[in-house]
């Protein structure tokens, strides 16, 4: 009987991380997707380009102005896209996990305070970054 029980338990456990990592890669193809990173690029540029108007000598105070408001405006409109983005992606991260539920594979709660572990949340950081690394160096190729 108690191999039986650690048979079912490994089950569980295996399960439990599978869908924490299905979780996981389905964040970061949504994050792609959304184009979370090339808005925040984008974001960026705006920010740069109303610093170099800042101390551009060749402006007067009345363009600087106008291009500090149109910047301003821009940053806006991107953090709400950013924002939104961010949900997405974190919305579609949870459709593994309410899947799991559903089926009786594994519940919700029992899912999110696993993946809510810091060793967890350190080994998935850690996971993430180095896959990130080494397709930045593939890819750059």
């Amino acid at each position: 009987m108690p191999d039986e029980l650690q048979r079912r338990w490994r089950i569980v456990i295996d399960m439990t991380i599978f869908i924490a990592a299905s979780s996981i890669g389905v964040f970061l193809i949504a994050f792609w997707l959304a184009g979370v990173v090339s808005s925040a690029k984008s974001a960026i540029a705006t920010t740069r380009g109303a610093m170099r108007a800042m101390r551009d000598p060749d402006l007067d105070e009345l363009a600087r102005e106008r291009t500090v408001q149109t910047a301003a405006i821009r940053l806006v409109v991107a953090s709400g896209s950013l924002i939104l983005r961010n949900l997405v992606a974190l919305i579609a991260a949870f459709v593994p996990i309410l899947a799991a539920d559903w089926a009786g594979t594994a519940p919700q709660a029992a899912m999110l305070a696993f993946m809510g572990r810091w060793d967890v949340i350190l080994i998935a950081t850690v996971v993430v970054a180095l896959g990130f690394m080494v397709g930045a160096r593939v890819w750059s190729r």
